[in-house]
């Protein structure tokens, strides 16, 4: 405890010494405001996809934006959490829980990278521990992280693609394995499993035709 309270002492005239404040302040957080809303200019000039867009469109259009974005977003977000972890101003705690859940989200609902989503949620509710979007963000990627036996059984032939997604999530790009023969478009969405395995959903055309709960198998368990 001695020792911590010294490095903690420490830290304290460190920061004291380079002349920056260690508490809130208004001309830090007014000059961070202001570089943020030209992150949010920048967003928004990139406009939105219609609704018709592929998966891939979608996928490429938001690897795009980051790619545009990271001059601006980069900086900013280093110069966000050196404010907050040197003032623990808790209005930066909840913009940088809130860029946390952004970056989650894109993770989720369009890369369907639920292991990367659920860690940027956990990062958001470090943050801001009471917030309610993060929490029920978190549920949702955790529940669609893995697929349930209970969930998939109710797959049903002839559902289409958009009611499996509303049901079990859309998988990794990835994970779609598609083949064109004859004029028809044949579809296979695989889905990993809590225990190392992992599921398969078929379409013909977009129409479910057929399922398997075991297309590859459990992990084994090491003795």
């Amino acid at each position: 405890m001695k020792a911590a309270a010294k490095l903690l002492l420490g830290i304290f005239f460190i920061s004291c010494a380079s002349g920056l404040p260690t508490t809130p302040n208004e001309r830090e957080w007014s000059a961070l405001s202001a570089e943020y809303q030209k992150l949010e200019i920048l967003r928004q000039s990139a406009g939105s996809m219609p609704g018709d867009a592929s998966r891939k469109q979608r996928i490429e259009s938001l690897l795009e934006s980051h790619k545009r974005m990271e001059p601006v977003f980069e900086p900013f977000v280093a110069s966000l959490r050196e404010y907050y972890e040197r003032t623990g101003d808790l209005r930066a705690a909840q913009l940088y829980a809130r860029e946390k859940i952004r970056l989650g989200d894109d993770y989720m609902n369009v890369l369907a990278r639920y292991d990367r989503a659920i860690g940027m949620y956990q990062a958001a509710l470090a943050l801001e521990p009471t917030s309610m979007e993060a929490k029920e963000r978190l549920q949702k990627a955790e529940r669609l992280r893995f697929v349930s036996m209970e969930t998939f059984s109710t797959i049903q032939t002839g559902m289409k693609e958009g009611e499996i997604q509303k049901l079990i999530g859309t998988p990794r790009e990835d994970w779609i394995k598609q083949v064109i023969q004859n004029n028809r478009v044949y579809t296979v969405w695989i889905y990993p499993r809590n225990d190392g395995g992992a599921s398969a959903v078929y379409f013909d055309n977009g129409v479910v035709y057929h399922t398997n709960w075991n297309a590859a198998a459990a992990r084994k368990e090491s003795r």
